[in-house]
């Protein structure tokens, strides 16, 4: 009896055996495949070599046709068909795709060409190679030589028709011999005789080559077919090895492993005398190996049962973790597992909320799910119900195990719930995320005392996957949050690359563009990327700013950035000016591999620039240079003519009254008649002069090589010229002009001298009656010296307090009483000494302090009358105007408020408007007159008659008193005409309802003469002089005034 080892040894040599063998037939069965496809090869060699012979005699055939039918019609389609037959058989003309009869006598029947192919071999390169031997080679060598000679004479034949294109011609007939001759036939034969034995030579080497593979073939097919009968008794011996080792068929070891794999362990396995030492025999003793192991297993089945529930449950849950797409999903699908794997009764997630401070059920599975639908569970200590496991779990954060929740008195609200869906234990563990507790999961078991440790620690380990999963959840929420803000920043970037006005590109490296947004083709005039691309950067930008280009480009991929202003020119023809600035840009290697450029369109800068260059040296409206040309000028010329020890003169020119004409008929008539005044200006003046606007209607002349007497002459001329009128429709405008001259060396070296010296000339004339010209003198220094002495000092005067009030008293004719105080302003400079208001006044008013010291006066003169009123002193103030604080707009305003925050009456208060003030703008006047007699404040016109009153507006003015000029009063007693004036005044104030003051009262003869006139009050040092307000208030007490006039 055979063991086993050897029953093994001797199936594993039959293998090897057959193995071999069946190698060995492989191999020859493949040697004799390749055998029968070289028999292939060499009948397709043999087809080839007919098909080229064939070929050549073909071509040679096909030229002779086409040669004599174009010879006999003279058809020029058979002469193209001859020289494309010899173009395409010499390789100059490729040969038609898929077509093997590749000449012009077979062409297709719908007379189009067949489609020429892609390369042109001649033929006999294609003989070449075909792979014929050198014998072969050489016959068709010669016969397609002797061809090429015959094609000679068929060329000459038809360049005879060609040059007598008549069918009779002697040419022709010719021609037509020279093709049908005993020598063409004789040359034609010379070709065939060479393809003649080239098919010979090539039909013997290729049939036997074809006779070789034959041969060779079927040698192999013998030695397959002895293989194939020695494996089929190889292959029978090992069949019975086979079941010796297996112990029996196949089938009955097919039928005994079934049994043993569906658990059927109680009939036993078959066996022969012989099987006990083979497989079948193995299989017995396994199959009552196994037989013990079941009766343990089912025992120990019972206590692995639930274990194995927890495990699937387990495995759910990870898979869930994985598949689920939301916290939602992940709960619901491992509440699922555990109970239809885990075999729980009813498993459900709660999740914490903090603002009610409760759990709220999200998701549940199993028996008694509607249990949940009205389940009260709240997370503060102080609720009973937050004392089951579930309220425990999530307000300690520790695993809650109840072994029998029928029966445990923190289960005890829901003892009768739990006996209804036959609850015997449950557990609650708190669901964390992040660290934080989010609420609990809770699982209920049939079964008491189910969770035992080995259960708990698979019950937790699912929570702490649940965890993870939770924590891997808001992981990928903020991922997918992250992601969704880098993508709308993106989309964001995008869209401001995009909608950007400026030009963003990038180029790289080599200097090629690779990016750029719509706003940079706009500026190119390009209608894509590639268009530009394809141009390349260059082309757009002009040739003299090229290198400044490269160079940038160079410095940026060195790694600097760099900002470059060119010019450029877009596909249009359309110029800009840009302006770029560039910076590198690294790869994730750090190295520089392109730059990006934010370029902008600075043409209208640019066109702004030299406009501003224009405006900083041209005045805008007249196109005279302006005073920073004027300067650059004159300092040249200054140079130059100091150089050369020439005279020059420097003319300050300023137009009379020109404010009127903007005032009344409006700015752009007065700017038309500069330019045209600008106009003349330059027409008078000589060779190399310079006339400069600063502004309004002044005007500086700039004169080298004029001395005085030509500066004079020259002065008169300009004066008669801007006198001519202007024609500035519709209106035929007269101006005339004040003109100071200063002459260099001696009223000046520089500019600035000259001119301020010659602007005091100026000033100077005006107040000549203007229209004339002035030189500039030494008095006029002087003057100038003592009007900005005044200036600079009024600039401090009111902060250091060097101005106070004084008052002169204002008294009744009928009783001499006290009846008011003009409030008159005093200046005493701790250097100056005392200083008249007639000259600081009028410097006040020039240099923009008037408005300033006005309301000084006012608010302390009414700050004084209401001290006055307190102490008893009943008397109105008078407080004299300039002609600036009358016409500012919120005078009334300015009155108002003062009268308010001293608290002095309206009534109180007298304003004195001078006669030439009020006649000035008399609508203007009348309207400020009426709000303030509106607020209660009284008006009188000082100085009067000493202007060019209107009676009919006079009559309009809201005042209550003219005051008398002492001009008038001064020579009432000896001079006939001031008394006229004076009496006149007062029958007419009288006539009017108004009061009459007489200034300047001296003597008794002038207060007899205005008593006996009527006039109503009296002012002058015959009563008193202007005193301080102490000294004021003393005379006051030795005058008490009388109660104060109505308003009129």
């Amino acid at each position: 009896m055979l063991t086993v080892r050897s029953k093994l040894l001797l199936l594993s040599r039959y293998f090897w055996l057959i193995l071999l063998v069946f190698i060995a037939f492989t191999v020859s069965f493949v040697l004799y495949v390749r055998a029968e496809k070289a028999i292939d090869r060499a009948n397709d060699a043999r087809h080839a070599s007919i098909l080229l012979a064939g070929e050549l005699r073909q071509s040679s055939d096909d030229l002779t046709r086409m040669v004599r039918t174009y010879v006999v019609t003279g058809d020029p389609v058979y002469q193209q068909h001859y020289r494309e037959i010899l173009a395409i058989r010499e390789g100059k003309a490729a040969r038609p795709l898929d077509y093997q009869n590749i000449y012009w006598d077979l062409v297709l029947e719908d007379d189009h060409r067949p489609q020429a192919a892609s390369v042109a071999p001649s033929l006999l390169q294609r003989m070449r190679e075909a792979g014929f031997t050198p014998d072969e080679m050489a016959r068709l060598a010669e016969a397609k030589a002797k061809s090429d000679a015959l094609t000679r004479t068929e060329l000459a034949a038809m360049a005879l028709v060609a040059s007598a294109p008549a069918l009779d011609s002697p040419q022709r007939q010719q021609a037509i011999r020279m093709l049908h001759d005993a020598a063409y036939h004789r040359a034609k034969a010379a070709i065939m005789q060479p393809i003649a034995d080239f098919n010979r030579l090539s039909a013997q080497r290729t049939l036997l080559a074809v006779e070789d593979a034959e041969r060779y073939a079927l040698q192999l097919r013998w030695i397959s077919v002895a293989f194939g009968l020695l494996l089929l008794p190889l292959l029978w011996g090992q069949r019975r090895n086979l079941r010796n080792v297996l112990g029996g068929s196949v089938d009955e070891l097919h039928s005994s492993i079934a049994r043993l794999g569906s658990g059927d362990f109680s009939r036993p396995v078959p066996l022969g005398r012989s099987s006990r030492h083979s497989v079948m025999g193995w299989l017995a003793e396994t199959r009552d190996k196994l037989q013990r192991l079941e009766a343990a297993r089912r025992q120990a089945d019972a206590h692995n049962l639930r274990l194995t529930g927890l495990y699937n449950a387990l495995s759910q849950c990870n898979q869930a973790i994985v598949r689920s797409r939301s916290e939602r999903e992940l709960f619901e699908r491992m509440c699922q597992a555990a109970v239809e794997h885990g075999g729980m009764k009813m498993v459900w997630v709660g999740l914490l909320d903090e603002d009610a401070r409760h759990i709220r059920p999200l998701c549940a599975h199993g028996s008694g799910t509607e249990y949940l639908a009205d389940l009260p569970l709240a997370t503060d200590e102080a609720d009973p119900l937050s004392h089951g496991p579930t309220g425990r779990a999530v307000r300690t954060g520790q695993a809650q195990w109840c072994q029998d929740f029928q029966h445990d008195p923190a289960t005890a609200p829901w003892h009768e719930r739990a006996v209804l869906y036959g609850w015997g234990a449950s557990a609650a563990l708190p669901l964390q995320c992040d660290g934080k507790i989010i609420g609990a999961l809770t699982l209920y078991s049939g079964e008491p005392h189910a969770f035992d440790e080995a259960a708990r620690m698979l019950i937790e380990e699912m929570v702490m996957d649940l965890d993870y999963a939770l924590d891997s959840f808001q992981r990928e929420q903020a991922r997918q949050a992250a992601n969704t803000a880098l993508q709308l920043s993106e989309q964001r970037l995008r869209t401001i690359i995009e909608t950007e006005p400026e030009c963003i590109k990038v180029v790289g490296a080599d200097g090629q563009l690779l990016e750029m947004n719509r706003a940079g083709m706009a500026m190119l005039q390009a209608d894509s990327l590639q268009q530009i691309q394809q141009l390349g950067l260059m082309h757009f930008v002009l040739p003299e700013h090229h290198a400044a280009f490269m160079q940038l480009h160079q410095q940026v991929m060195s790694g600097h950035s760099g900002t470059l202003e060119f010019e450029i020119c877009g596909l249009q023809g359309q110029r800009r000016w840009l302006e770029t600035h560039a910076a590198p840009m690294r790869d994730e290697g750090g190295s520089i591999s392109m730059l990006l450029a934010i370029t902008r369109d600075i043409t209208l800068r640019k066109q702004n620039e030299q406009h501003i260059r224009y405006l900083a040296h041209y005045d805008v409206l007249t196109g005279l240079p302006n005073r920073v040309m004027l300067e650059e000028q004159a300092e040249l010329t200054l140079q130059q003519v100091a150089r050369q020890q020439q005279a020059l003169a420097l003319m300050f020119l300023d137009l009379d009254h020109f404010k009127d004409i903007n005032d009344s008929l409006g700015h752009s008539i007065g700017d038309a008649l500069l330019v045209q005044l600008a106009t003349r200006l330059r027409q008078a003046l000589p060779d190399g002069a310079l006339v400069s606007r600063l502004g309004g209607d002044e005007f500086i002349l700039l004169l080298p090589g004029i001395d005085a007497a030509r500066a004079e002459a020259l002065a008169r001329q300009l004066l008669d010229d801007i006198a001519h009128p202007y024609q500035v429709a519709p209106y035929d405008l007269n101006v005339s002009a004040s003109i100071g001259i200063a002459l260099y060396p001696q009223d000046g070296v520089d500019l600035e001298t000259l001119s301020r010296r010659a602007d005091a000339a100026m000033y100077l004339a005006k107040k000549a009656g203007r229209s004339c010209f002035r030189f500039y003198t030494t008095a006029i220094q002087e003057k100038a010296a003592r009007h900005l002495q005044l200036v600079n000092a009024l600039r401090v005067a009111l902060e250091q307090q060097q101005f106070h009030i004084h008052y002169q008293p204002q008294l009744s004719m009928a009783g001499g009483q006290l009846v008011g105080a003009e409030a008159l302003l005093r200046w005493e400079h701790p250097e100056l000494g005392n200083i008249s208001p007639a000259e600081f006044i009028p410097v006040a008013e020039d240099c923009g302090l008037i408005l300033q010291l006005g309301e000084w006066v006012l608010r302390h003169a009414v700050r004084q009358a209401r001290q006055w009123r307190e102490q008893g002193l009943a008397l109105v103030m008078g407080v004299n105007l300039s002609a600036v604080q009358f016409r500012q707009p919120d005078l009334p305003a300015l009155v108002a408020r003062i009268l308010q925050e001293e608290g002095l009456p309206a009534s109180a208060l007298e304003l004195e408007l001078t006669e030439g003030v009020a006649m000035y703008d008399p609508q203007q006047a009348i309207a400020v007159m009426n709000v303030l007699h509106e607020q209660g404040v009284r008006m009188s016109i000082d100085d009067f008659g000493t202007g060019y009153s209107s009676l009919n507006l006079l009559k309009q003015f809201r005042v209550y008193k003219l005051k008398i000029d002492q001009s008038f009063v001064r020579d009432i007693v000896t001079d006939p005409e001031d008394r006229a004036i004076v009496a006149a005044i007062i029958d007419m104030a009288e006539n009017l309802g108004l009061l009459t003051i007489a200034e300047g009262v001296e003597t008794e003869e002038q207060l007899s003469w205005l008593r006996a006139q009527g006039c109503d009050e009296l002012q002058g040092y015959l009563f008193s002089r202007p005193l301080p307000a102490a000294a004021f208030a003393a005379y006051a007490q030795q005058h008490q005034p009388a109660a104060a006039p109505a308003r009129s």
